[in-house]
């Protein structure tokens, strides 16, 4: 536990080091030393909290939608607790309760019910510091934008840190990104995203460090009427294991598939149907090296081919480009392709960081038709 305790905070000290006392020819991201020593003072331990926001999102400069937030934090104990409410006129009120074992979330105007056990990757982010949290967001985003320290401002009754996030490459998807940091506690108190026509701001209006909670908080009080619904079983309903065989089968006509070499294997292939909303895609898993390289996607959506350059679905970050002689749209920031053939929709989606979108764009030209 020492060693484990001595490790992360060596990187943390290394990532805040490249965030705040890196070069700059205009000497615009270095932050001031007592900025740092604040950051390193703030709690190592996550505090327990209440705390209540909002979240408006913008299109061409009007309001298009705001939802209201409450929120209770227990992080007393080695499993965090949490409770959040959120109301908006879409959805209406939906309450979502993780009692540190369970989430479930209960949509009152559907009257439904979804739960989810917390398994471990769940349960290592919900119980990650927000210190923490920020500071690896803050270290992902600045290999992609350009940090900037704006000073000290007070947002509502806080006092902050104002640090902006300035994309290096037109259009990215991730956008322009604003962050207001509570000096004590360094905790995410504003914040604000702009990509194309689009802006979010998330602000605190409340955020209590002192709160006394009762146990019963975190339990749903459901409904006798409604009925709580495994979203793992709901998934296993839907997924099933089959092989490229089946995968024709499904679709009525042969589909593109990798022949397997020394780089990629193809580890498996799943059918997703969700019958609701009449959606059905093969997704071909490959491997690289023991590792997840990418998944290639077959969807047949019943009702017409995407236009994958279809200006009215473009969103930010999105470039058209030519891809086996057809037009198509690369987004470099998540690493994605996609394409129309054959009167079939395909998209390319990396999940390795040692594979590149040129890797990716090999692997297209080089698809050939199931037998």
């Amino acid at each position: 536990m020492i060693k484990k305790k001595i490790i992360t905070t060596l990187i943390g000290l290394s990532v805040i080091a490249s965030l705040f006392t890196g070069c700059s020819t205009k000497g615009d991201v270095i932050i001031p030393e007592e900025v740092i020593t604040n950051v390193m003072k703030a709690n190592e331990k996550s505090k327990s909290y209440y705390a209540e926001f909002k979240m408006d999102s913008y299109e061409n400069q009007k309001l298009k939608e705001s939802m209201l937030f409450k929120q209770w934090t227990d992080n007393s104990s080695g499993k965090v607790k949490t409770r959040i409410e959120t109301e908006d006129k879409t959805s209406g009120k939906v309450v979502t309760t993780n009692d540190g074992d369970k989430l479930i979330s209960y949509t009152a105007k559907d009257k439904k019910a979804f739960s989810m056990k917390i398994g471990s990757e769940l349960a290592l982010g919900s119980n990650a510091n927000y210190k923490d949290q920020l500071i690896n967001q803050l270290g992902n985003i600045s290999k992609t934008h350009q940090l900037t320290f704006k000073g000290e401002e007070t947002v509502g009754d806080f006092k902050t840190y104002h640090i902006s996030a300035v994309a290096k490459e037109k259009n990215s998807i991730i956008g322009d990104q604003e962050y207001w940091i509570e000096k004590s506690n360094w905790f995410l108190v504003k914040s604000s995203s702009e990509s194309g026509n689009n802006k979010s701001i998330m602000e605190y209006s409340k955020l209590n460090f002192s709160p006394k909670f009762d146990d019963s908080v975190f339990v749903q009080k459901l409904p006798s009427d409604v009925k709580v619904e495994s979203i793992e079983g709901a998934a296993k309903n839907n997924e099933t294991t089959i092989d490229l065989n089946k995968a024709a089968k499904i679709i009525g006509k042969p589909i593109l598939t990798l022949k397997e070499n020394s780089t990629y294997k193809l580890k498996e292939v799943k059918y997703l149907n969700i019958e609701k909303s009449k959606h059905k895609e093969i997704n071909q898993i490959y491997e690289k090296d023991g590792a997840l390289a990418f998944t290639l996607t077959t969807v047949i959506d019943g009702n017409k081919v995407i236009d994958s350059v279809d200006k009215n679905l473009k969103i930010p970050g999105e470039e058209e480009i030519t891809i086996r002689g057809k037009k198509g749209s690369a987004m470099k920031d998540i690493k994605c392709i996609s394409w129309s053939e054959n009167d079939l929709n395909y998209s390319i989606l990396v999940g390795n960081p040692k594979v590149t979108m040129e890797d990716a764009k090999k692997v297209v030209e080089a698809l050939v038709v199931t037998n």
